[in-house]
């Protein structure tokens, strides 16, 4: 009788892989939320201050200003989604982690009894196998 085991081990390894991607993906976005917001810092400052370029160019500005909005908000959108990736992949490999050592466990208790049911048996065969041996039963 053949039992097929799930192989956490290997599930763990490829779940932590998945996670590490996450992760990643996570902190790219949170760097492309941080790259907008100090695009529109500079503009907001170079608009403020009136510096030349913002006198010469006021369309091109409060469209680049637009453009990084717009940035901004895709990327926080996008940091949102890989934070509950990685949120959901935490909680996977955690699964996975239980899993596996309850499984060891229970690899554990079978070895156990296994060793304990054999050493009943040799504790019952050996007297049983010399007294057949001396009194001629075969």
């Amino acid at each position: 009788m053949t039992t097929d085991k799930t192989n956490f081990a290997r599930l763990m390894r490829l779940q932590r892989v998945i996670k590490s991607m996450r992760e990643r993906d996570h902190a790219d976005a949170k760097n492309r939320v941080a790259s907008a917001e100090k695009s529109l810092e500079d503009l907001s400052r170079m608009i403020n201050e009136e510096s030349a370029v913002a006198s010469l160019f006021p369309d091109l500005l409060a469209r680049h200003f637009e453009k990084m909005m717009a940035e901004k908000h895709i990327a926080a959108r996008q940091e949102q989604e890989a934070a509950d990736d990685l949120v959901r992949e935490k909680k996977k490999l955690e699964t996975i982690e239980g899993r596996h050592t309850a499984q060891k466990a229970q690899e554990a208790r079978e070895a156990e009894a296994k060793s304990h049911s054999e050493a009943i048996d040799q504790r019952y065969v050996r007297p049983v196998s010399a007294s057949s041996k001396i009194g001629g039963i075969r």
